[in-house]
């Protein structure tokens, strides 16, 4: 795992909600270098692929109030979706991102919506990136293709840049506010998660006992 970013306003546990938001998409979209830079700012051509799930933290102010943001990193590859899906549950908005230099990776948009879909909430809120924009001379998807993708499962769509950062605080920022307004619904499925997972573990629990 990452260690934490935080910026220099803020202590730790000073904060006043706790979100989580996932980076989904195929492999090589730019999704763990989308992170370094909304987190650190920082930007290399050289990223190792996402084995698993990372996370990096930010700390944000929105509409006054302190968020401490967890954004969770995802592989993209096949093998990994499984274990990523586990996390689904427990994520408060999702971030699709394709590569628009890469028309599979834009046509998959449809299988990781069917993904949230079957297993997340109705209520999470998804936006969709189409990232590497700065490579304007190998794009094979337009902008235009993009929004009416999003607009076809009415999401909000942003074209983005890993190296440059061209709309990453404004997507960033409106996920949290969107994510802010169903607040209320989403502690209460958190609670109904956690109790849910407290019955399992007890029942689980007490069939050991009764077997030995």
């Amino acid at each position: 795992m990452e260690s934490s970013i935080e910026d220099s306003d803020f202590i730790e546990e000073d904060y006043d909600e706790k979100i989580r938001v996932m980076l989904i998409g195929d492999s090589s979209v730019g999704k763990t270098s989308l992170l370094k830079k909304y987190c650190q700012n920082e930007f290399s051509q050289s990223y190792v692929s996402t084995i698993g799930i990372d996370f990096q933290i930010k700390y944000i102010s929105i509409n006054n109030k302190k968020i401490k943001l967890q954004i969770w990193d995802t592989a993209g590859q096949e093998r990994y979706h499984i274990l990523a899906k586990n996390y689904f549950t427990s994520t408060d908005g999702f971030i699709i991102v394709y590569d628009i230099t890469n028309k599979m990776t834009f046509d998959n948009v449809n299988n990781w919506v069917k993904q949230i879909t079957d297993i997340s909430p109705n209520y999470t809120k998804t936006i969709i990136f189409g990232n590497k924009c700065d490579l304007s001379s190998e794009r094979e998807i337009n902008s235009s293709d993009g929004k009416e993708l999003a607009e076809k499962y009415k999401f909000k769509f942003y074209e983005t840049s890993a190296k440059n950062g061209d709309n990453l605080n404004v997507g960033f920022e409106y996920i949290v506010k969107e994510v802010l307004r169903d607040m209320s619904s989403i502690k209460e499925r958190r609670k109904n998660t956690y109790i849910l997972r407290d019955r399992r573990h007890k029942n689980k629990t007490k069939k050991n006992e009764s077997c030995c």
